[in-house]
């Protein structure tokens, strides 16, 4: 165990705020970092501009890293040696200035979703979810099982359409937990990025309705956990990289481009297409 590393992010997830996911992608650069120009830990703490020199070429190179990637692991490394330099005894690190190396990214346009291609994908769902409801209702030796797969697609559809009429981030949205939500006034309170609270309303007709439907069926199958979105296997949590595969199942069902992601969702915002129904 890396010592300072450790002692780095405890101070981002405590004193920043960081989420979760952010501090598992900091820990898993930074720890590739260490690794190569201190493989045997014993160098760390001598750690400066020569070393991160020579680590960047490696990256686009050997890597295949995209230049956005590199600029956030020379992000997350500047951060790093900067935290080491002032809180670790005998770091001697070089102070990396704000402009070392800063790094050209490529701008791509960002894929997104037309209000009708957004409605076609909420009746993939749809459709998904009718299928799953006439299985239930034809095959009477297999309820428990069958009510499962209904619920998984009104959970998916609740999500999607969540998703699409609030431009929440995925990890937000499968951050929810019941103790967030007012239903009295139809609002449920968000932790952001830093831990910062927003308060966001499903006071739209079609959201509102797929929530309803998703939680009577859920409280039919005696799921109690406390967070809103869950698996049907053993009903945890459900996590972001299961919903990206969901997500390209139900995109490929309504013919569009599996290259869309659920941050894609968040450029959307398809109020209208959901306020009249698809």
């Amino acid at each position: 165990m890396n010592e300072p590393l450790e002692r780095y992010l405890r101070y981002l997830e405590l004193e920043r705020g960081y989420a979760a996911n952010t501090l598992r992608t900091y820990r898993r650069m930074l720890t590739d970092f260490l690794r190569v120009v201190s493989p045997n830990g014993r160098r760390v703490r001598r750690i400066g501009r020569e070393e991160v020199r020579n680590y960047v070429p490696r990256l686009r190179g050997e890597r295949g890293n995209s230049g956005k990637t590199i600029r956030l692991k020379l992000q997350a490394i500047k951060s790093f040696l900067g935290y080491a330099r002032e809180h670790e005894k005998g770091f001697r690190s070089e102070p990396l200035g704000k402009n070392d190396f800063r790094y050209k990214v490529e701008h791509k346009e960002v894929e997104s979703l037309s209000e009708q291609q957004i409605g076609r994908l909420l009746e993939a769902a749809e459709e998904q979810g009718r299928q799953a409801q006439s299985r239930l209702q034809s095959d009477s030796g297999k309820t428990t099982l069958r009510k499962k797969q209904l619920f998984a697609c009104r959970r998916d559809l609740c999500l999607l359409t969540l998703l699409a009429s609030t431009g929440l981030r995925i990890a937000e949205a499968l951050g929810i937990r019941f103790s967030d939500i007012d239903f009295l006034d139809k609002s449920i309170q968000i932790v952001g990025k830093g831990k910062r609270l927003r308060t966001i309303f499903f006071d739209l007709e079609r959201l509102e309705s797929t929530l309803t439907e998703y939680l009577e069926l859920r409280r039919s199958l005696s799921v109690a956990h406390e967070y809103l979105f869950v698996s049907i296997k053993e009903y945890r949590p459900l996590g972001s990289r299961g919903f990206q595969k969901l997500l390209k199942g139900y995109l490929a069902k309504a013919k569009l481009s599996v290259s869309v992601t659920p941050h894609t969702l968040r450029h959307c915002f398809a109020t209208v297409t959901i306020e009249k129904g698809g």
